[in-house]
């Protein structure tokens, strides 16, 4: 199974993950200024990879 994984120096925080994600698994924690996934709820379905437009978002190998 497959985790997204967020580079926080790409992301510039639009939210585009966040609207797409059909798990609302994505959040953005404004004390940090910076998106988090709880991975307890993300099915793994690469939405919010393929549709970051800075690249910010990768799927990984879960080990």
């Amino acid at each position: 199974m497959h985790k997204p994984v967020v580079d926080h120096k790409k992301c510039n925080h639009c939210r585009m993950c966040r609207l797409l994600c059909p798990d609302l698994a994505l959040t953005l924690n404004e004390k940090e200024g910076q998106i988090q996934i709880d991975l307890d709820f993300c099915k793994g379905c690469g939405i919010c990879e393929a549709f970051c437009p800075k690249e910010a978002i990768k799927m990984e190998l879960e080990k």
